[in-house]
């Protein structure tokens, strides 16, 4: 007896996430699928990826180079991208949420805020990769407090792959959420 509960129970368990499933012609309840969920998900995640790691990466240009806030800008540009990529996720079709106007034009103002940082940490970053601090000051006892322009110029080219890849998968989200 208690076999066949067991089993009528995850024989239900089974149907229930059936629906979660998708047929292979594309369908759900036999309504064929328009909004990719899934991709967009994995974008949204790399762009709460990414942004943490610019954060992180911005945090330690920021100690290298003494507190100046150069490179450390990718600390509020990788905050808002999280902020963005999280309330994009709410917003999304995907989960049947109606995102009217005033939330539509709330998540396009967070992108084009973080989208403005994300593009000035790029050029802030190119400045640090073609002028590294401390190759055009003379040998002398300061030198030693100068941070090691070599590790400037990892961080920047760290910084530069992370946005770029927030801003092109905030691009293609984009793409995605206008046409379908």
């Amino acid at each position: 007896m208690y076999d066949f509960l067991s089993q009528a129970a995850l024989s239900h368990r089974k149907e229930s996430a059936a629906p979660l499933t998708v047929d292979r012609d594309g369908t759900i309840f036999h309504h064929v699928l328009s909004y990719p969920l899934a991709l967009v998900l994995r974008l949204r995640v790399l762009q709460i990826v990414c942004g943490i790691s610019t954060m992180v990466m911005g945090s330690v240009a920021f100690i290298e180079e003494r507190q100046k806030f150069n490179m450390g800008l990718g600390i509020p540009a990788g905050s808002l991208s999280v902020l963005a990529a999280a309330v994009s996720i709410h917003t999304s079709r995907g989960w049947g949420v109606t995102s009217g106007t005033g939330a539509g034009t709330a998540v396009a103002l967070i992108w084009v805020a973080s989208g403005c940082l994300l593009i000035t940490l790029i050029i802030q970053c190119c400045r640090t990769i073609l002028n590294p601090p401390g190759f055009d000051q003379g040998d002398g006892p300061e030198e030693d407090a100068k941070p090691s322009s070599r590790d400037l110029v990892v961080i920047a080219c760290v910084q530069i792959a992370l946005a770029v890849a927030t801003l092109l998968s905030a691009v293609v989200c984009a793409r995605i959420d206008y046409s379908a």
